[in-house]
């Protein structure tokens, strides 16, 4: 009966993550980013050997437009060692990893007289394929981990919570090709391995551990905290610290086997930093660092830009799970140590949302430590009654269509974790289509009015530009004699609407509008032309407001299609109304000054008209 539930349960499982796939997942581009950065190292190696100018790809031959921008861009940015080479920032473990699935692509490319340049689809597949598969084999040793430690049946249900609950489900069938699922996978391997060791120790055992413990850290250096994995685990008083020294007295020669193992995947790195960079060890990230006397721990944790517990709150059980610590023994006091030095350490980096993903991907590496609480705490709830059952199972479900609902709005576009907050997230929350309201509401993290329920009260200011300047120039569309031309070398709008407060005029409204007639005639990812409100007042407050104007144009319109309302919407080189309203706020005194002004953020050239600033109830 429960063997049947059990693999009823995995099979569902396999399922979801394969619908995912299906319908989410795979329009998903692994070369770029990160992903990009840690592949680049095996075409450059095999193909190009062009590691010591890693900005070198034919001219003649046909990238995807995604591959030559990356190229581009580390070009502009890349880091110049002293010997003068432009170096890969990122370390090449990643790579390692993947280069059997590379090569099959590549074997196979030209097997059939494709496309054998690193870059074509053959070789998407296979990163993807790496991905999946090094999830799979983490799962699958979590298991084996937590079945050393509870039933067959509690192990199941921590590794499917991990993989539905957590977003190591984004990072497997959502965002292939970054680092996070290998480290999952390593650090699975160098537990489960410890485990093994302290009850059969063997040469073979110390020689897997050392390679993932060395494969960790050359992945991911300050990782080399994983050594605390094989150094504390059993030990959780002074009878079991006297027992491992025992043991490790006991096993230099394994120990010995360790050590050298630890040391070879780092070899070819330093042997790569020697030669472009003219040192053993180099630090690649150039002025990208760690912030010691400055971690934004509460951030990293809480915050709706990534944050560890809003985009995994089942991590929350998890910690909860810390206080079973008789039934994890063997792993508690390592858990409780490892586990705030990391987030000390992760919170440190200077970019601490960590972009490019869904919610604070490096807590990922832990995943399999912390599956140990989490089942521990499944233990403690079956070993009460029946009100302690239901209340832990409606919050770990709960918690797992959380993470399952941001997946779908990270992958559907109607959600950029990176950027989101708390009145975007909870109003669109289990929500799978946005509204153009919803899409503003993002961006001014205020709730949207109802327009059909609204009264104009006064238009303030309204600057249509049909004069002639050196900015005015003719409107394509012919709705006025002339627009606003702001060029890609200007960040701000020359003619902004600058209005004092008056409470007279004031009283009887509720909400400011601004609004704009817009075109953009060139598109930026990341940095979007903004139309901003900001209050000033005279005891020197500052209220800002920004609305993105790119991915707004056109979603006004009657017949704009439902698939349109994401995100990374536009439409180049064609006109759209953009519009935000927000509450009025409380305390403004007569002489406040209000400013609405357009922000060329990403100094793209933008076209406008009509900028507007309205008073409604």
């Amino acid at each position: 009966m429960y063997g049947m539930l059990r693999r009823f349960v995995v099979g569902i499982t396999l399922l979801v993550g394969a619908w995912f796939f299906a319908f989410y997942g795979k329009e998903s581009y692994p070369f770029n980013g990160d992903a990009m950065g840690y592949y680049m190292y095996l075409p450059s190696t095999f193909i190009y050997h062009n590691l010591k100018a890693l900005d070198w790809l034919p001219e003649d031959h046909k990238f995807d437009y995604r591959i030559r921008f990356y190229v581009s861009e580390l070009r502009r940015e890349g880091l110049y060692t002293p010997a003068g080479y432009l170096i890969d920032k990122y370390t090449y473990g990643v790579a390692a990893l993947e280069l059997p699935f590379f090569l099959a692509a590549h074997a196979y490319e030209k097997s059939i007289g494709g496309n054998p340049d690193g870059y074509s689809a053959s070789y998407v597949n296979a990163i993807w394929v790496s991905t999946v598969f090094y999830a799979l084999l983490g799962l699958l040793l979590l298991y084996h981990i937590l079945a050393r430690l509870y039933s067959k049946s509690l192990a199941v249900a921590g590794t499917v919570l991990i993989f539905t609950g957590t977003n190591l489900f984004w990072f497997t069938v959502g965002q292939a090709g970054m680092a996070h699922v290998p480290l999952f996978f390593l650090y699975s391997l160098l537990l489960y391995t410890t485990m093994l060791l302290h009850e059969r120790p063997g040469k073979w055992l110390f020689v897997v551990a050392g390679l993932a413990a060395g494969a960790i850290t050359i992945i991911r250096p300050t990782d080399v905290i994983c050594l605390l994995i094989p150094l504390l685990y059993n030990v959780y008083n002074g009878r079991t610290l006297r027992a491992k020294l025992q043991f490790l007295r006991g096993q230099l020669s394994g120990l010995l086997l360790f050590v050298v193992t630890f040391v070879l995947p780092l070899l070819p790195q330093m042997i790569y930093w020697k030669k472009f960079a003219g040192s053993f060890l180099y630090y690649s990230y150039s002025k990208e660092t760690f912030h010691w006397n400055d971690p934004h721990v509460m951030d990293g944790l809480f915050s709706f830009r990534n944050g560890w517990f809003v985009y995994t709150p089942l991590m929350l059980v998890a910690i909860a799970g810390l206080v079973c610590y008789k039934r994890m023994k063997s792993t508690a006091l390592l858990t409780w140590l490892i586990l705030p030095v990391y987030v000390y350490v992760v919170y440190s980096w200077h970019c601490y949302n960590y972009i490019n993903g869904l919610g604070s991907r490096p807590m990922i590496h832990l995943y399999p430590l912390l599956a140990i609480p989490l089942t521990a705490l499944l233990q403690w709830a079956l070993s009460r009654g029946t009100a302690a059952k239901a209340t832990l199972a409606g919050i770990v479900l709960l918690f797992t269509a959380v993470n399952i609902s941001y997946s779908i709005q990270q992958a559907k576009g109607i959600l950029f974790s990176e950027e989101s907050n708390a009145t975007y997230n909870l109003n669109m929350l289990f929500r799978t289509r946005a509204t153009y309201a919803d899409l503003v509401m993002m961006d001014v993290q205020e709730v949207q009015p109802d327009e059909n329920k609204l009264q104009k009260v006064a238009t303030l200011a309204c600057v249509t530009h049909e004069d002639s300047n050196d900015h005015h120039i003719p409107d394509p569309t012919g709705q006025s004699c002339f627009v606003f031309h702001m060029p890609g070398g200007e960040e701000y709008y020359r003619e902004q609407i600058k209005v004092p407060y008056n409470k007279q005029t004031f009283s009887n409204a509720r909400y400011i509008k601004c609004s704009g007639r817009f075109a953009c005639t060139q598109h930026y990812t990341y940095y979007k032309h903004l139309l901003t409100l900001d209050i000033t007042t005279r005891d020197k407050r500052n209220l800002w407001w920004g609305c993105r104007i790119d991915n707004k144009i056109g979603l006004t319109d009657a017949d704009a299609p439902a698939s349109e309302f994401h995100i990374y919407h536009c439409d180049l080189n064609k006109w759209g109304k953009v519009w935000f309203y927000v509450p009025i706020p409380d305390g403004l005194d007569d002489g406040d000054q209000i400013r609405v002004d357009v922000w060329n953020i990403g100094w793209q050239e933008l076209l406008l008209d009509d900028i507007c600033l309205e008073l409604y109830r």
